[in-house]
């Protein structure tokens, strides 16, 4: 018993050290947002085109609000260091059919594979509607789905800011 509680304070003090530093390091060896950005908005706009050129899905209808940002939750030492932000596709009118959804879904698993996502599963999956997610070791989260719409989002894990990242430090 008297081994298992020095294990356990031992752990207490140990977690208890993580802070800003700690926090600010593991997301210094990710790119800062702002490439992420660049990243992603590619990687978005790849998928869209091929979807259309090799699926012959509808055009995509641009969505108003591009992107949301948000200061990390899971990364909360850091403050505003740290930003998520989420990104819409907007949406391609219309149903892709089920023939062709396995097909769709392997085309934007190629594409998201080049960027570190990997296919995590089907979320629905029934005629009709369906939807995938993706996710890579930032926790980043792709969607891609069918239903009244095709949809193609993506949200990015965290990542520090730019100005963050160049200063080298935590506040």
């Amino acid at each position: 018993m008297t081994r298992l509680l020095a294990v356990l304070c031992t752990v207490l003090v140990v977690g208890a050290c993580s802070g800003p530093s700690d926090q600010y390091s593991q997301l210094a060896n990710r790119p800062d947002i702002e490439q992420i950005h660049e990243e992603y908005l590619g990687m978005l706009g790849n998928i869209r085109d091929e979807l259309v050129a090799k699926i012959g899905i509808t055009p995509w209808q641009p969505n108003d609000e591009l992107f949301r940002a948000s200061m990390c939750g899971e990364f909360n030492d850091i403050g505003a260091d740290g930003e998520k932000r989420r990104y819409s596709s907007g949406h391609s009118p219309g149903n892709l059919p089920d023939a062709r959804w396995g097909e769709a879904v392997k085309l934007v698993e190629s594409i998201a594979n080049q960027h570190g996502f990997k296919l995590h599963g089907a979320v629905i999956d029934r005629p009709g509607d369906h939807e995938v997610t993706f996710g890579n070791d930032w926790g980043a989260e792709l969607l891609f789905g069918t239903a009244k719409n095709t949809t193609l989002s993506v949200s990015s894990g965290c990542h520090l800011t730019r100005e963050a990242y160049q200063r080298g430090a935590p506040k």
